[in-house]
């Protein structure tokens, strides 16, 4: 349910029943509402935070029993990530019992989540991390150049194809085919608009970068010096890019209270940049 904009509000010629109060009292106050709301926004509310709240792990997070990405929310200064099943998406997952609020901690995750990325540093797993880095390198330098615009875009046509698998499964299982035909509408316009946005960006020409050696990574790990410590203090905006750039996804097993965590870097670098980090970045 929505509600109508004032001018799409429709008058009855005769009233039903007798007002409360006069016709021209309502549109005094309507006036006086509108009047104290333009003043409002005029003026900050005094000991308002300046900043939005970070979201570090904001589309990272999945639940696993429906697939879904997870929602963040603040509660008593804590942040959440939230799966909620509504009565009305039952259709979609046929015999899916899910509970109707799954709820993970954010604070829980990243603290472990950092302790992993920094664990793949430690002495003993030094050499290996090496290696996979140099071969992730390899990869990226031979992989098709893409922007961010057209990363998008082509995971927004995934969702939307995943999002019919779905709406045809529900309308297999007898869910009312005239609310499965909307979501089915819902999903191919969509695509279209996404596909439409890639046809229409232009495409990637990029000079071939080589590889990172493993010398090189090696000599860029000794720079960072204690990644731990460093992963650790750093504030919540600034682990973002990082959870970017390692293509860190999580699926959380409410069943179970397991998260899995996998990295996919997908952004190639360049050594000149990354030799020439200062500072605390």
């Amino acid at each position: 349910m929505t509600h109508n904009p004032s001018d799409e509000w429709i008058w009855s010629n005769e009233p039903a029943h007798e007002p409360l109060i006069a016709k021209e009292l309502f549109e005094a106050a309507q006036r006086a509402r509108r009047q104290r709301a333009r003043a409002y926004q005029r003026q900050e509310r005094p000991n308002r935070r300046s900043s939005q709240r970070a979201y570090v792990l904001r589309g990272r997070v999945k639940c696993t029993l429906c697939g879904r990405k997870m929602q963040p929310s603040a509660i008593r200064d804590r942040v959440y990530y939230r799966c909620e099943y509504k009565v009305q998406e039952a259709a979609l997952y046929p015999g899916l019992d899910h509970p109707r609020t799954i709820n993970l901690r954010e604070d829980i995750i990243c603290r472990a989540l950092d302790a992993w990325i920094a664990r793949a540093f430690a002495p003993d797993r030094l050499t290996a991390t090496i290696t996979a880095l140099s071969q992730a390198s390899i990869a990226a330098s031979a992989a098709q150049p893409q922007t961010l615009e057209q990363a998008q875009a082509r995971q927004a046509i995934k969702e939307c194809e995943r999002r019919l698998v779905r709406y045809q499964a529900a309308l297999d299982s007898g869910a009312d085919p005239t609310v499965v035909t909307q979501w089915i509408n819902d999903a191919q316009r969509d695509r279209e608009a996404a596909q439409k946005k890639l046809d229409a960006l232009p495409p990637v020409t990029r000079k071939k970068e080589p590889p990172l050696t493993a010398g090189q990574i090696r000599e860029i790990t000794e720079r960072l010096g204690d990644i731990a410590q460093r992963i650790q203090a750093a504030d919540a905006d600034k682990k973002e890019p990082l959870y970017e750039a390692l293509g860190i996804t999580i699926t959380y097993d409410n069943a179970t209270r397991t998260a899995t965590v996998r990295s996919r870097p997908s952004i190639p670098y360049r050594y000149s940049e990354l030799a020439s980090v200062r500072g605390g970045t």
